[in-house]
């Protein structure tokens, strides 16, 4: 992240042909606040003047408020929520490359 190495509680996987993040843990290290409510399985992110909101299991996003769809649905796996990183990266403003050779993704905050 921004050169410096994150290592995860959980695991980043591979869905559906996604990448996937656990949420929490990505959010903390980018700074982001995070609130879920339970009851709509809605997530909200935000960070400075970006804002993003996820609902588990919903292909629908909002970055900002506009309206978009995702190619995979925020999904909890043995208690942890991950996303797709380019979801994410996304809804931060954030730049994304993965490397398949090293199995590593490089986010770089603007």
């Amino acid at each position: 992240m921004n050169g410096t190495r994150v290592q995860f509680g959980s695991d980043p996987v591979m869905y559906k042909g996604s990448n996937l993040v656990p949420l929490r843990e990505i959010a903390e290290a980018l700074g982001a606040k995070l609130t879920f409510n339970s009851d709509a399985g809605a997530i909200r992110v935000s960070k400075d003047k970006y804002k993003m909101t996820l609902t588990i299991g919903s292909k629908t996003v909002y970055y900002n408020g506009k309206k978009d769809t995702i190619s995979t649905a925020p999904v909890v796996m043995e208690g942890v929520t991950y996303v797709p990183a380019q979801v994410f990266a996304r809804g931060l403003g954030a730049g994304i490359v993965y490397n398949a050779n090293t199995e590593t993704l490089k986010l770089t905050i603007k």
